[in-house]
C-alpha cells in the first residue's frame, strides 16, 4: 500500500510540475519569434512584381514579366507524410535580380502544375543563392 501511495504522489507532482507553465515566457518567445523575420515590404507600383498574382502559372509569370535571373526547387515537409494527395508537396522560386523571388507551389500530387503562392519583393536580391 505505501508503495503505491508513493508512486501516486510522484505521478501527481510531475504531473504539477509539467503542468505549470509561465506564460510570460511563452509570449516573449513569440515576440523574439516575430522580430527575427523580417518585415514584409509592400510592393511598389511600378516594380514589375506589382503585376503578379497569387494563383497564376510559371509560364503566365515568365510572360508577364521575363525569365527568372535562377530558378530553385525544394521539397517539404508534407512529401514525407503517408497518404498525403493534396498539394504543396513541393516547390519552385524564381529568383529576379535586383526584384526579388517568387515561389511557386504544387497545385496537386497528382500534377505537374504550380502556382504562385508567396511574392517578396527585395531590390537588393542577388539573384542567385
Amino acid at each position: 500500500m505505501t508503495k503505491k501511495w508513493c508512486a501516486t504522489l510522484a505521478f501527481a507532482g510531475l504531473g504539477a510540475l509539467v503542468g505549470c507553465t509561465n506564460s510570460s515566457s511563452s509570449s516573449a518567445s513569440k515576440q523574439e519569434t516575430a522580430e527575427s523575420q523580417p518585415a514584409k515590404v509592400p510592393i511598389p507600383a511600378d516594380s514589375p512584381l506589382a503585376k503578379i498574382k497569387e494563383g497564376m502559372s510559371p509560364e503566365e509569370v515568365a510572360s508577364l514579366i521575363g525569365q527568372p535571373t535562377s530558378r530553385g526547387a525544394y521539397v517539404t515537409g508534407k512529401a514525407f507524410i503517408p497518404f498525403h494527395y493534396g498539394g504543396d508537396n513541393s516547390r519552385q522560386i524564381f529568383r529576379y535580380k535586383g526584384m526579388g523571388t517568387i515561389i511557386f507551389s504544387q497545385n496537386s500530387s497528382f500534377s505537374s502544375g504550380y502556382s504562385v503562392m508567396e511574392i517578396n519583393y527585395d531590390p537588393n536580391e542577388k539573384g542567385f543563392e
